[in-house]
């Protein structure tokens, strides 16, 4: 996807932080995100909205210049809110596709994060959701307390009312949306309030259909949310008996105690285990009156009226080419039509998942058959069903029914499909809709064979890359990097490193599962055999979430968890789409997130996540960096707040010189912060290997202590006690599995689950963030 809106030429790159607001930035990042993003909603907030927020959960502590807050919404599909959750709350069914509305509401919010930083303003992007703090923390006294609520800056930027049940609801789709927020020290022209109970008509829906009683045991008192002259009330409810079932997955059949607790919560999982998520009835019966329609033969919740009904109209081919452009757009290669008779002859009687399903359109990607190692499995899962989900949207748009996240079975669709090439396999994303689309043929449309020189065949490369938001792009012989290996070994072969997992159940204390793994470093011929090539993306976590990671007054570490994370998975669609540029070409590719093996990774919410010492010494051999002497990599761009993909090729791809970022390191010699900011004492003595005549000297790391922090959030100082986890673990002189699984047993309950860390030797450099 293009980022648009860079500054024109001439244009000055920021206005004056004492300028009024400025409606031509306001318009175009709007516009940028409803056209470009498709987002459904959008809402700007001035600061002042804010007044009143808690600091550890406002704009103003997260980022102190701040000066507005953008609010992006996307919504539900109807469908899925209507036939998900039908039989029982915890039979979500079609809901899963809030799992993927997450994922891409936080690339969303990210990309609009650069396009601030690429324009010159800073930016803090929030993630979606699960990154809060539990319990109490310091002088804050809420429970699951965000970084941000999500749900008062929409209020606060025009987007929604509160209702009763506390959800931000909305004239266009009640509480069929979620929403995100990035917070910017850009003066924007906020979006006028909706008036308090201008949406909610007090039906008492949510409290009638709540199946913890959340909404109508252990209440509170009616809690207000002011904002300018406006009084927004609503329930106060005890946020642990609504995650019964929400976040504890316990059964919601089960009898569920007068109070609840956390401890209640624990004790009930440790009894009865976990049932699964929740779809939450507040939001599936929530409804404004004017668009509340009942068809009880359909479902037992309300209907949402459209204001388009077009179930008999047949679609014209402008809506199919338009269908067809939305999901080409996200990067699928094909768009397969196929009727319900069709799926009928198959066995398959689509109307099992869609009542009114009059076609199935199949998204679909074509690939090489992935290496052992590849790590492109959940990249094609997030471009299809993401795609999916844009697709739905737009049918609905036009009046349609339409559906994701059915049980219908891929395998099908798949073997509908044929001129499948040689040695490529398809990966496939089926959705319904009550629309008649045109059937198209069987046949997958493939990509004509073209082959390139080096030299063009690295500009088609890199314009792809930059093109899709790459910051930077590089190319290094995979020679270059094999020279490179033979110095490395020394350096780290034979290391044993320490691989834990946690095999217990979600309330009891951590059983670790820990196994030995001996470091080797790699080569591009183990990804590739006779690999050539070495295409190296980068892309820059925002310089705000790191310089104010963990700093007052908000102390909060959310906003660089989520960079560090969403980098990953953006950088992921990157490599995928440069991979399939270079099979469509006839050559074979593999993408690795740590070609040489010598990074490890950080403790996150969405799981471990690759370090910033990952692919340094690719993106070195690529002329992006240089190594400081904490051993990451540094940029003249961004210095080390950027993560790295490579992909590895037996294309003939032309090189960069390897000294392209020489003067990344010349602030770094005389510095040791990174390495006196290390309690773990990780770093080893100095070493030096030789790149094509230079020379690159940093402090090789012992992994298993680096680890001990950062992986395995044993020191909370490094990420965790800013969601008041309270845990410091001694590093002892030796660590073995035994040291290992005791210390990592005393990891807190419940909130071990959304850890978020960081190298807090990256944090100490100054070309990462200012210094105290």
């Amino acid at each position: 996807m293009a980022l648009a809106l860079r500054p024109r030429p001439g244009e000055p790159k920021r206005k004056d932080q004492a300028d009024m607001p400025d409606p031509h930035l306001t318009a175009r990042l709007e516009a940028y995100a409803v056209e470009e993003l498709d987002a459904d909603l959008v809402g700007v907030a001035n600061i002042e909205r804010f007044a009143r927020a808690p600091a550890r959960m406002s704009p103003q502590g997260l980022l102190p210049s701040a000066r507005s807050v953008i609010v992006l919404a996307l919504h539900h599909p109807d469908a899925a809110i209507e036939l998900g959750g039908r039989d029982h709350p915890q039979e979500i069914g079609p809901y899963r596709i809030q799992y993927h509305l997450n994922q891409r509401l936080e690339e969303m919010a990210y990309r609009v994060a650069l396009l601030l930083e690429r324009l010159g303003f800073q930016a803090v992007p929030i993630a979606a959701s699960n990154i809060w703090r539990y319990e109490g923390y310091k002088d804050l006294a809420e429970h699951f307390a965000p970084d941000l609520s999500h749900r008062y800056a929409a209020v606060a930027a025009g987007l929604a009312d509160l209702g009763y049940s506390a959800l931000a609801i909305t004239p266009e789709y009640g509480a069929r949306q979620r929403f995100i927020s990035v917070i910017t020290d850009a003066a924007l022209v906020p979006t006028p309030l909706l008036a308090p109970g201008s949406v909610c008509d007090n039906c008492r829906l949510c409290v009638e259909h709540c199946p913890s009683k959340a909404l109508s045991k252990e209440l509170g008192q009616t809690a207000v949310v002011q904002i300018e002259d406006n009084r927004y009330t609503f329930v106060e409810k005890n946020l642990w008996r609504c995650s019964w079932g929400e976040h504890f997955d316990l059964d919601l059949d089960l009898p569920i105690p007068d109070r609840v607790d956390k401890q209640v919560l624990i004790e009930a999982n440790r009894r009865h285990g976990r049932r699964g998520g929740e779809m939450g009835c507040c939001l599936r019966y929530c409804l404004p009156k004017e668009l509340r329609l009942w068809d009880r033969a359909y479902t037992n919740a309300p209907r949402r009226r459209r204001s388009v009904a077009a179930a008999d109209v047949p679609p014209g081919r402008d809506l199919q080419q338009r269908l067809r452009a939305a999901a080409l757009r996200r990067g699928v290669d094909f768009v397969a039509v196929t009727t319900a008779a069709r799926w009928r002859r198959r066995g398959v009687d689509i109307r099992q998942f869609l009542p009114e399903a009059q076609t199935a359109v199949t998204l679909g990607v074509h690939f090489g058959r992935p290496g052992e190692d590849d790590p492109s499995g959940p990249v094609r899962q997030y471009l299809l069903h993401t795609a999916a989900y844009d697709v739905v949207r737009r049918l609905e748009r036009c009046g349609y029914a339409a559906l994701s996240e059915t049980l219908l079975p891929e395998a099908t669709a798949a073997a509908m499909l044929t001129g499948v090439l040689p040695g490529r396999t398809v990966e496939t994303a089926t959705l319904l809709t009550s629309a008649r689309l045109a059937a198209t043929p069987d046949e997958l449309p493939l990509p004509a064979a073209r082959r390139a020189g080096p030299a063009e065949l690295a500009a088609d490369l890199k314009d792809l890359l930059l093109a899709d938001g790459a910051d930077l792009v590089g190319v290094a012989p995979a020679e270059r990097l094999a020279n490179l290996q033979a110095q490395l070994a020394p350096i780290f072969d034979g290391e044993e490193l320490l691989v834990a997992r946690d095999r217990a159940h979600f309330a009891e204390p951590y059983r670790a599962e820990i196994a030995r793994v001996v470091r080797r470093v790699r080569t591009p011929a183990d990804y590739v055999p006779a690999a050539r090539s070495v295409i190296v993306a980068a892309l820059r976590l925002p310089r705000a979430t790191v310089d104010r990671a963990g700093r007052p007054p908000a102390e909060a570490v959310g906003p660089l968890a989520y960079a560090q994370y969403m980098a990953v998975r953006l950088l992921g669609l990157l490599a995928f789409r440069a991979v399939r540029l270079l099979e469509d070409r006839g050559f074979r590719a593999a993408i690795t997130f740590d070609l040489c093996g010598t990074g490890s990774f950080t403790g996150s919410p969405r799981g471990e996540q690759p370090d910033a010492f990952s692919n340094r010494f690719a993106a070195v051999a690529a002329g992006l960096a240089r190594l400081g002497r904490g051993g990451f990599a540094l940029t003249p761009q961004f210095g080390p707040n950027v993560r790295f993909v490579a992909v590895v090729t037996d294309a003939d791809v032309a090189a960069d010189p390897p000294g392209a970022a020489a003067g990344a390191v010349e602030a770094c010699r005389d510095c040791e912060r990174c390495l006196a900011a290390c309690d773990a004492a990780a770093f080893r003595a100095e070493v030096a290997v030789a790149l094509d005549g230079r020379t690159e000297r940093f402090h090789p790391l012992r992994t298993p202590r680096c680890d001990w922090s950062k992986r395995y959030s044993l020191n909370g100082d490094e990420g965790p006690n800013y969601l008041g986890w309270d845990l410091k673990v001694p590093v002892p002189d030796e660590i073995d599995e035994h040291s290992l699984a005791e210390a990592l047993r005393r990891q807190p309950l419940v909130k071990r689950n959304h850890p978020c860390s960081f190298a807090a030797c990256v944090l100490a450099c100054p070309l990462a963030r200012r210094q105290d």
